[in-house]
C-alpha cells in the first residue's frame, strides 16, 4: 500500500500492491490505509521543515488614505472590524481543530475520519474490497484521503486572517511615523 502526497501533504494518488489481497485481510485494510496516509504526511512535513526558509518580500501596504488624521470614530470602525474577522477566524479555526472530520466515497464502501490533518480512521467495506477491481479500490480511498485532508486542514485557513480591515490596519502599522502623524502625535 502507497499513498503519494505533494510537498503540502495533498493526496495525489493511493496505489494497492500487487497481489495485495494475500498479505493484508480486506477486513485490516483501513488500519493498512491510515498507517500509509499518516507516514506519508509526515514524510511531507519533514521535508516541509528540513527546507530553507525562503524569505519573501512583504507584500506592498494598502495605498494610504490622503494622509490626514484618523479620527476616533475611524479608528473605532477599523478596530471592531478587526476584532470581529479575528472571532470569526478564530471561531473557523476552533471548528477544525477541536472536531474530527468526517468523510464517504461516493460509491458509499469507503469512510473516514480525521482531525488536525490526521487521519484517525480508514474503513473499508471488507465484502466489496474483497471482490472490487484494485482501480476502484484506489479510487474510492483517494476521493475519501483527499475529503478528509482538505477537511482537516483547510488551506485557506493555513494562511491565516484575511479581511479588508485587517489588510487596512497593517498598511496603517507598516509606517510607524505615518501613523503616529496621523493619529496626532508626531507633527
Amino acid at each position: 500500500m502507497t499513498v503519494t502526497v505533494d510537498d503540502s501533504a495533498d493526496v495525489l494518488a493511493v496505489a494497492l500492491a500487487a497481489r495485495w489481497r494475500q498479505a493484508v485481510d480486506p477486513r485490516s485494510l483501513g488500519s493498512a490505509v491510515t498507517s500509509a496516509m499518516n507516514e506519508a504526511t509526515m514524510r511531507a512535513l519533514a521535508k516541509q521543515v528540513e527546507r530553507p526558509v525562503v524569505v519573501e518580500p512583504p507584500a506592498p501596504p494598502a495605498p494610504q488614505h490622503d494622509g490626514s488624521r484618523i479620527t476616533l470614530a475611524e479608528a473605532t470602525r477599523l478596530m471592531d472590524a478587526v476584532t470581529a474577522d479575528l472571532e470569526r477566524f478564530t471561531r473557523q479555526v476552533s471548528e477544525v481543530v477541536d472536531r474530527p472530520v468526517t468523510a464517504e466515497s461516493r460509491g458509499g464502501h469507503v469512510r473516514g475520519t480525521a482531525q488536525r490533518g490526521q487521519v484517525l480512521d480508514v474503513a473499508v467495506d471488507p465484502g466489496w474490497a474483497h471482490a472490487a477491481r484494485d482501480s476502484e479500490l484506489e479510487q474510492e480511498l483517494v476521493e475519501v484521503l483527499r475529503a478528509l485532508r482538505a477537511r482537516s486542514a483547510p488551506a485557506d485557513l493555513a494562511r491565516g486572517p484575511q479581511s479588508p480591515a485587517i489588510a487596512e490596519l497593517t498598511a496603517l502599522v507598516s509606517d510607524p511615523n505615518t501613523l503616529l502623524r496621523r493619529v496626532g502625535l508626531l507633527p
